[in-house]
C-alpha cells in the first residue's frame, strides 16, 4: 500500500517525509480489523487504530522484535472521549495486541481503570427511593477488600450508573422480572498503577509521538499487578451489589482490562462460549450468551478481499469478543474531512453541513451514544446470542 488510497493527510512539520509516512501508515492499516457500524464515529476511532499501530510497530523496530501489532474493533467501535488517550491513537471498543503474550514489554500509557458491568437478578420490587437511601447510606461506610479500603469518594454522580430493567418474557427465560446492571471502575487500582508506571516506566521516542512502556521484570510485575487489580474491580462491584439488592449474580465481566503482557481490551467484553455479556445501550439492553468468534465465514464475508496472515488469522479466529454497548456517536457530522499532522499532534478537520470544525480530540465535540444496529450486527456475525431484551425503567448516575 502506497497511501494514496488512505485517509487525506497533511503534514506540517511532521517528522516523517509523506512517502515514509505513507509506508508506515498503510503498513499499519493492513492490521486494522473493524467489525463497526461505518459512521463517522467509526471513522474517527479506525484513524486513532492506525495511529496506535504504527506507533507500536515503531516501538517494536526500536527494541528488536517482529512487528507484530493489531487492532479489532466490535461493532461499537469509536472514539475516545478522554483527551489523554484520544491523542495516544486509543479508540474505544476494541482488542488491541502487540505480541503473541511472551514479548516482556507492556505499552504503559493505555491507563486501564478495570471498568465493567456486573449483571443481577433482583428478587424483589425495588423502590428507587429505597436504593438511593442506600447508596447515600453507603457514603457513610467502610467497605474493604483484603484489607484496602474502597473509595468512596466516588459514590457520587458520574460517568457510571446503576440500571433497573424489567426483562421481557422472563418466565419462558427463566428469569426473574427485574435485572440490575451496576457500571463501575476502580480509581483506586488505576491510580496505584499510574504510580508504578510514573516509577517504572521507559519514555520511547517514535515518529508518532513519546510512548511510555515497561519491560523485562517490570512488566511481569505489571502485569501481576493487573490481575489483582481486575479482581479487585469484580470484587467492589459484587460488594456494591450484595448491599443494595438481594439476588443472584448473572454476569460480571470488566471490559477494560490487560489480558495478558501483549494484549488489552479497552471497552468490550471477552467471553467464552456460552458465557452471559449484557450489551448496554441509552433505553434498553441485551444480555447475549457469548460464542467463539470469528467463524472462518465471517472472516472470509468481511475480509476476504485481504491478504491476511497466518498469526492474523489465528488471532481472528479466536477474538470471543462481544461490544458492551453502543459507543459513542458524533451528532450533525457528515464525515472527517482530513487530519492535519503537526510535530506536536493532530488535527481533525470534520465537515459539519456548511460547516467547517477542527478539533484535536473528541472532548468538547457535540455527542451521544448508538442506539440502533448493534444487536443486529453482533448477531449478524455470529459473535453472540441474543438471550434477553431488558427494558429501562430508571437510571441512577452514580460512579462507584
Amino acid at each position: 500500500m502506497d497511501g494514496s488510497d488512505l485517509m487525506k493527510y497533511e503534514l506540517s512539520g511532521f517528522p516523517l517525509k509523506r512517502k515514509e509516512f505513507n509506508e508506515k501508515i498503510g503498513y499499519a492499516e493492513k492490521y486494522l480489523f473493524s467489525l463497526g457500524l461505518k459512521d463517522v464515529a467509526e471513522e474517527i476511532g479506525k484513524e486513532n487504530a492506525k495511529w496506535f499501530i504504527a506507533n507500536v510497530h515503531s516501538i517494536q523496530e526500536k527494541l528488536g522484535y517482529k512487528k507484530r501489532a493489531i487492532v479489532v474493533g466490535a461493532p461499537d467501535f469509536t472514539f475516545q472521549t478522554s483527551s489523554n488517550k484520544f491523542r495516544r491513537g486509543i479508540p474505544e471498543g476494541a482488542k488491541f495486541m502487540w505480541g503473541d503474550n511472551s514479548y516482556d514489554f507492556v505499552l504503559a500509557d493505555l491507563e486501564i481503570d478495570f471498568c465493567g458491568m456486573l449483571v443481577g437478578a433482583v428478587e424483589e420490587d425495588p423502590s428507587l427511593e429505597r436504593i438511593l437511601s442506600t447508596l447515600y447510606e453507603m457514603r457513610e461506610k467502610r467497605y474493604e477488600i483484603d484489607n484496602l479500603e474502597i473509595e468512596r469518594s466516588y459514590f457520587w454522580p458520574g460517568s457510571h450508573f446503576l440500571k433497573l430493567y424489567d426483562v421481557k418474557n422472563y418466565k419462558a427465560l427463566d428469569l426473574p422480572k427485574n435485572v440490575v446492571v451496576l457500571h463501575t471502575s476502580s480509581n483506586k487500582m488505576r491510580n496505584r498503577l499510574k504510580d508504578f508506571i510514573r516509577e517504572k516506566a521507559e519514555e520511547i521516542e517514535t515518529p508518532f509521538g513519546k510512548p511510555r512502556i515497561l519491560r523485562g521484570k517490570d512488566a511481569r510485575e505489571y502485569k501481576k499487578c493487573c490481575k489483582y487489580a481486575s479482581d479487585f474491580s469484580k470484587k467492589k462491584r459484587q460488594i456494591v451489589f450484595e448491599e443494595i439488592f438481594d439476588g443472584e449474580t448473572i454476569a460480571n465481566h470488566n471490559h477494560c482490562d490487560l489480558k495478558g503482557l501483549n494484549e488489552v481490551i479497552i471497552g468490550c467484553d471477552v467471553v467464552d462460549e456460552g458465557e452471559v455479556s449484557v450489551i448496554s445501550l441509552i433505553d434498553r439492553a441485551y444480555l447475549v450468551k457469548g460464542k467463539k468468534n470469528l467463524s472462518s465465514e465471517k472472516i472470509e464475508e468481511c475480509f476476504g478481499s485481504r491478504s491476511i496472515e497466518e498469526w492474523v488469522y489465528d488471532y481472528l479466529l479466536n477474538l470471543n469478543m462481544v461490544p458492551h454497548g453502543g459507543g459513542h456517536e458524533l451528532l450533525g457530522v457528515d464525515h472527517l474531512e482530513k487530519i492535519i499532522l503537526y510535530p506536536e499532534g493532530r488535527i481533525f478537520v470534520l465537515k459539519c453541513g456548511s460547516r467547517t470544525e477542527a478539533y484535536e480530540d473528541m472532548w468538547n465535540m457535540s455527542r451521544g451514544y448508538r442506539v440502533g444496529g448493534i444487536l443486529e450486527k453482533v448477531q449478524s456475525l455470529g459473535l453472540a446470542n441474543h438471550y434477553a431484551t431488558l427494558q429501562l425503567i430508571y437510571t441512577i448516575k452514580v460512579d462507584f
